[in-house]
């Protein structure tokens, strides 16, 4: 496998938050790497749903997610 270059920014990143969640630098990369490909299989499979819609259907769709996700109410108890 071949090694890759971190700049120093990202280094200090990985490296803090190994700290703060005393994990390795190397675990913290890994789970990083693995969250993102699961974020890319996600908009893929919406990406092949939305391709069975009509464009009308995909518009109304794309609405009603825009207006609930604007219109939620949240409570936060503090």
């Amino acid at each position: 496998m071949q090694a890759i270059m971190v700049d120093n920014e990202l280094s200090a990143m990985v490296s803090a938050i190994a700290n703060q969640l005393r994990m390795s630098q190397q675990a913290i990369l890994k789970q990083a790497v693995e969250d993102y490909v699961k974020k890319i299989n996600k908009h893929q499979a919406l990406l092949a749903f939305a391709g069975l819609l009509q464009e009308s259907e995909a518009d109304e769709l794309l609405q009603t997610i825009q207006q609930s996700r604007v219109n939620k109410n949240i409570e936060i108890d503090l």
